[in-house]
């Protein structure tokens, strides 16, 4: 064994500059392999999407042909039948000629949502409901809007029937074309203080004096023992209703409520029709002591008896 060992010489070090050279082709190399890596996956993500694009406009025409061929296109499913029911207001003709249906036609082309809205869109026309039944039948069933009543701006004492100022309303407060007058509705009774001029027929009347005379006459219309046959009412003040049904006596009734001061005014229409008094005016709003006159009298007087407890 030799004495002598060869010193090992230590290892060369690399020049700062060498270093970073071979650093920056390290980070070179390893940007180039996610690049690449990257570039990959949007190809392969690419591919795949026109894959299941070309899937989805493959079953899209398969599904159009299959409808077209055993729906759209099939002569069994032509209108052959077209029942309409008009409730009296329109022809079938007109019917027919307002929403595009009429016989022939492929029933599955039909946009019946577009067809009721054409009938709706009338004036006189409530509701409409159009519906398919399979394989070749269409029914269209309008309502029409039935007046309930007549506003005009003043009682002028002139029949509102032969007013130009006056128009006809439905339950809603819908304004009526005066084209569907019928000789039945001159019975009906009469709003004053309504300004129908700044309204065309199809339009609705929201005034909250006019929706609680609307519900006067109809609670009104279904009481008996004794009955309250209300014919005309101003609401012209605008916080109240102003009833009669004779000319010479007046109720006023606040907007809520009508039912418990309609019972109020049966009770004193049964107390007084035992006597042989006639009632002037009665102002229904307060809850107790009803204040009341009658022809007989100047000042008007108090009727408590009964009413707390109505």
């Amino acid at each position: 064994m030799s004495l002598f060992r060869a010193k090992k010489s230590p290892p060369r070090r690399r020049s700062p500059r060498r270093r970073r050279r071979d650093h920056l082709l390290e980070v070179t190399a390893t940007a180039e392999t996610e690049r690449r890596r990257r570039n990959q996956k949007v190809v392969l993500y690419s591919l795949e999407a026109a894959f299941v694009l070309g899937l989805l406009v493959v079953a899209w025409l398969g599904v159009n042909l299959f409808v077209e061929h055993f729906f759209t296109r099939n002569q069994d499913y032509d209108v052959r039948v077209v029942e309409v029911n008009t409730d009296g207001i329109l022809s079938r003709e007109e019917v027919l000629e307002k929403t595009g249906i009429h016989e022939g036609l492929n029933i599955f082309s039909l946009n019946l949502e577009s067809a009721q809205a054409a009938l709706t869109s009338i004036a006189e026309v409530k509701s409409a409901k159009v519906e398919r039944i399979l394989p070749d039948t269409v029914t269209i069933k309008i309502e029409a809007r039935r007046p309930v009543a007549w506003v005009a701006p003043v009682d002028t004492g002139v029949d509102p029937a032969s007013s130009e100022a006056a128009a006809l309303i439905d339950a809603q407060g819908v304004l009526v074309s005066p084209e569907g007058y019928e000789a039945t509705h001159a019975s009906l009774p009469v709003i004053y203080g309504v300004p129908s001029e700044r309204w065309k027929p199809g339009d609705k009347i929201d005034l909250p004096a006019l929706r609680a005379a609307i519900e006067l006459f109809s609670l009104s219309s279904e009481r008996t023992n004794p009955p309250v046959d209300l014919r005309a009412a101003d609401i012209g003040k605008g916080w109240c209703v102003l009833a009669w049904s004779e000319p010479k006596t007046r109720f006023t009734f606040g907007l809520e409520n009508l039912s418990t001061q309609l019972d109020r005014l049966q009770f004193i229409m049964l107390h007084v029709g035992q006597t042989s008094r006639k009632l002037a005016t009665v102002n229904l709003i307060p809850e107790r002591n009803t204040p009341v006159t009658f022809h007989d009298e100047v000042a008007p007087s108090e009727m408590a008896a009964g009413t707390k407890s109505h």
